[in-house]
């Protein structure tokens, strides 16, 4: 039953019970009055709690997703200040690190379910009149979840393109290059390069910055973009002569402040489905 599910959350179900937890919120504010003389203020206040409480959702899914994986169980928090630092050195403007790190917050959202069963190499759609650009491409079940919330737009579409390789042969559109949002790029390799410190972490203990460092740097040009490599390299340097990185657990009540305008947009001109398309395809076991 789904309050059994609910009750015993795992990695298996959490994409069902932060979806089903995001729709009912939707649905409850739907079903306010909105007679004129509900003062705007009032609504106002409503909206920012229902779209406070949505945040709240994913966020704590992210934190079971991490609690989850006992060799790893800060990369959400880790990931979210290396992406934020590399915004800064590559000089992206302050809404751009806002959603890079709500990205590097939730970025394993996208796992939620393997890509293998719901990917093909080459699936992606594309028009005759202009065969270069993929108008939609295969969805990830983890982040369609993300869109689910309209403020996620822009999030949801970093976290599906972190799998994209700089020379086009990755997924889940095989894009190249610019192409691939520059936060995707960063998010990508910034994760990758996490997962090597916590396997070095526990394999020898030693905080193993270089090693991951050299792994990154093995696909520089194939993988991944080398201006963002070369700023890699450059945190790196910094940190191994001392620089001090903070890393705290994110504050789950407090995450609104990362939401603006900017992440609503749509980064690309992949998603040609309507989001009643988008909802059908979150075919959830009953």
């Amino acid at each position: 039953s789904h309050e059994a599910r609910c009750n015993q959350p795992s990695v298996d179900n959490l994409g069902e019970i932060v979806f089903r937890v995001v729709d009912y919120l939707q649905t409850s504010q739907h079903s306010l009055p909105q007679a004129a003389s509900y003062a705007s203020n009032t609504q106002q206040g409503l909206d920012n709690n229902l779209i406070s409480n949505e945040l709240q959702a994913y966020l704590r899914v992210a934190q079971l997703i991490d609690q989850s994986d006992v060799t790893n169980p800060m990369a959400a928090a880790e990931v979210a200040t290396l992406a934020e630092v590399m915004g800064q050195l590559l000089d992206l403007p302050a809404w751009q690190l806002h959603r890079l790190r709500l990205a590097g917050l939730l970025h394993r959202m996208a796992f939620l379910q393997t890509f293998e069963s719901d990917l093909v190499p080459g699936t992606a759609h594309y028009d005759d009149d202009a065969p270069g650009i993929p108008l939609s491409c295969p969805l990830v079940p983890g982040t369609q979840v993300l869109r689910k919330m309209q403020r996620l737009r822009a999030i949801a579409i970093i976290i599906t393109h972190q799998t994209e390789w700089w020379n086009g042969s990755g997924q889940p559109a095989g894009l190249s290059g610019d192409e691939i949002p520059v936060e995707s790029r960063i998010l990508g390799l910034v994760a990758e390069f996490q997962q090597h410190l916590a396997r070095f972490r526990a394999e020898d203990g030693s905080d193993g910055l270089s090693k991951a460092l050299s792994e990154c740097q093995a696909q520089q040009g194939d993988r991944w973009d080398p201006k963002i490599v070369e700023a890699l390299q450059l945190l790196v340097s910094g940190l191994l002569q001392g620089i001090d990185l903070p890393v705290s657990l994110p504050k789950i009540a407090a995450g609104l402040w990362m939401l603006d305008s900017h992440s609503e947009e749509n980064l690309l001109d992949l998603y040609s489905l309507s989001e009643a398309e988008q909802d059908a395809s979150l075919e959830f076991s009953k």
